[in-house]
């Protein structure tokens, strides 16, 4: 009997035992969402990412944008992942401040399909978790690990017009990256055609200068550049914007004026120049009461449903296979998150219907969902601009352009939701990025590089392959940024505006000061004849395109095609196109000018050309 009752005694401890670690997991699962609730907002980074999407609310006389309705309705009833709620796993051993991780699929060793671990050991200071499945065999199956809660990778209502137009010296026209292998027609009355690999056409430049590009999406953007640092970018439909030197005081801004619904608002933004390549940084016209920022990056009381209203939406039914917004919200962070997904989503779709050039066939996008793992790394990257939006709110007096540009600040990585489409290389071969598609930067980019090796974390149909690393040139990087910091002001402004209604909680008295113009807003105005320039130079392009087109594409009279790839040799290309015009001769950097192509060489070998 003694033995029975010894036996029992032993199951019901096992039993005992059991159940408190079920107990224990569940509260784990609970309190994971409320983590971020004992941190107190960090201080702002004096360095961080520099935010630009979707307009800031009005100030002033820079008129707002029009804004995209947000409905009460019933939050919708989808498997979302519920941010802050996915308990990590109990043995991470990366515990390192910040809590940042890096996906890194480069260095693998040779063979074998190698599914990192769970547990990552990394214990190192700066916050930044490393999975690399780089360091492997050659050959292996690299799974990075499904969703681990600790081991995460890290409305641009102009319809996509997001980059910095004859500002960067090191891109093609400042717009996208230069693809792995393009063939250069040339018309005997001037101008040339670029066509893809596959014989679609990349780029037309005609005889009066203007730059016709059509993204991998189809949807064609015409950028014309005027006298006096004027800049018009427009697409087929004349939507788009109008740029411009502003100066007030001593400083000297680029003030851009975007038409959207025949509504006109203006953007600012910072020239900046950092190892030989100009970046346009977005620069906020107000700022919110710090009192405001802390309530943005601090988690809510209890987690929110909200009802946005997208159920009937075109556009959702467009991308609903790959994007789900959260169902419930922990934090003012996640809800940003989803209003910065959403408005990049509806303004790539309301472009692809602009154009009817453009692709617009859904494609199997539920093959490969956002997953809940990259939301956070969104979300993290959303903190990481609000943080530096509150400390530029502490300098915007003294805002020096120097150094890095602020999307390379800080020791971890940075995250990109593309909000226009590119042509970028992987491996030497050519594949696009598509807008919601999301990058992630691990490290700076050495100075003097016009190009950061960066890691998909997130793809639709037949972009560039999730995990893939891919070369994107700095400048588009910049703009990326500039429309996540943009769309997050304007999210801002209905964070605020909207408080009590769809389920977001009344603002606390701390957080519901007024927000205050920066001392340069007044002098931003839109310019009056921004959606007529832009019309104009719409139509004007749809004759002077097709016209070169007809002559180089003919084999008329025009010049043999040429065809100049990336990581040719200066041999290489004085044998395809001769001697240049020109060399401007920078050490371990030439750029090659001739009658209509800039080519640059670093160490040799082609990186970009124009």
């Amino acid at each position: 009997m003694n033995i029975i009752r010894t036996g029992k005694a032993a199951r019901s401890g096992w039993i005992g035992t059991g159940i408190v670690i079920l107990l224990l997991a569940f509260s784990a699962a609970l309190g994971a969402q409320d983590k971020d609730k004992d941190k107190k907002p960090s201080k702002p980074a004096p360095t961080h990412s520099a935010p630009s999407r979707s307009a800031p609310a009005p100030h002033s006389e820079a008129a707002a944008p029009p804004t995209h309705e947000h409905g009460a309705s019933t939050p919708p009833s989808n498997t979302g992942h519920n941010p802050g709620n996915t308990a990590p796993p109990a043995n991470n051993g990366s515990s390192r401040p910040g809590g940042t991780t890096v996906y890194s699929p480069n260095n693998r060793p040779s063979g074998g399909n190698t599914t990192p671990p769970a547990n990552n050991g990394n214990n190192r200071p700066g916050g930044t978790t490393v999975y690399s499945p780089n360091n492997r065999p050659s050959g292996g199956n690299n799974t990075p690990p499904a969703n681990n809660g600790n081991n995460r990778p890290g409305g641009n209502p102009s319809g996509g017009f997001n980059r910095s137009p004859g500002t960067n010296a090191n891109s093609v026209n400042g717009r996208s990256s230069f693809p792995a292998r393009a063939t250069i027609y040339h018309a005997p009355g001037g101008g040339q055609v670029q066509t893809r690999a596959d014989g679609s056409i990349r780029e037309v430049r005609t005889s009066n200068g203007a730059i016709i590009h059509h993204a991998p999406d189809g949807v064609r953007r015409v950028e014309v550049v005027r006298p006096g640092g004027r800049v018009i970018v427009a697409n087929a439909r004349g939507i788009g914007y109008v740029q411009r030197p502003l100066v007030v005081g001593n400083t000297t801004f680029i003030q851009r004026t975007y038409v959207v619904n025949n509504v006109s608002y203006a953007r600012v933004y910072r020239p900046w120049v950092w190892g030989g390549v100009s970046f346009s940084v977005y620069t906020p016209v107000r700022f919110y009461s710090p009192g405001f920022y802390a309530y943005a990056y601090t988690p809510w009381a209890r987690p929110i449903a909200y009802g946005w209203g997208w159920g009937g939406s075109p556009w959702f039914g467009f991308y609903g296979g790959w994007f789900t917004p959260y169902p419930y919200y922990a934090s003012p962070a996640f809800w940003l998150t989803d209003y910065l997904m959403a408005q990049t989503l509806q303004d790539a779709y309301q472009a692809r219907m602009a154009d009817a050039a453009a692709n617009a066939q859904a494609a199997n996008y539920g093959a490969t969902p956002l997953t809940p793992d990259v939301k956070q790394a969104i979300a993290d990257e959303v903190k990481r601009q609000l943080d530096q939006e509150r400390a530029e709110q502490q300098s915007v007096n003294s805002m020096q352009a120097s150094g890095p540009p602020p999307m390379f600040s800080g020791n971890g990585p940075h995250v990109f939701v593309v909000a226009s489409s590119l042509d970028v290389d992987s491996g030497g071969q050519t594949c696009p990025v598509t807008e919601g598609d999301v990058l992630q930067l691990n490290s700076p980019p050495p100075p003097n590089a016009a190009y950061a090796q960066i890691v998909v974390l997130a793809s639709k149909g037949q972009d560039c392959r999730k995990g893939s690393m891919v070369s994107v040139a700095l400048a588009d990087l910049q703009e990326m940024q500039n429309q996540m910091r943009a769309t997050i002001d304007q999210g801002l402004g209905d964070l605020q505006s909207k408080q009590g209604q769809g389920g977001l909680p009344t603002l606390p008295p701390s957080a519901a000061g007024q927000a205050t113009n920066a001392p340069y807003a007044a002098q931003v105005k839109p310019d009056a004849t921004a959606a007529s320039d832009l019309s104009q130079v719409s139509q004007d392009a749809d004759r002077a395109e097709q016209d070169v087109v007809n002559q180089s594409m003919s084999g008329s009279g025009g010049a043999p095609p040429a065809t100049v790839a990336l990581g040719q040799s200066i041999q290489d290309v004085e044998a395809i196109m001769g001697k240049p015009s020109n060399v401007a001769d920078l050490g371990s950097k030439k750029i090659y000018v001739y009658k209509d192509l800039k080519i640059t060489f670093v160490d040799g070998k082609v990186t970009d050309v124009q």
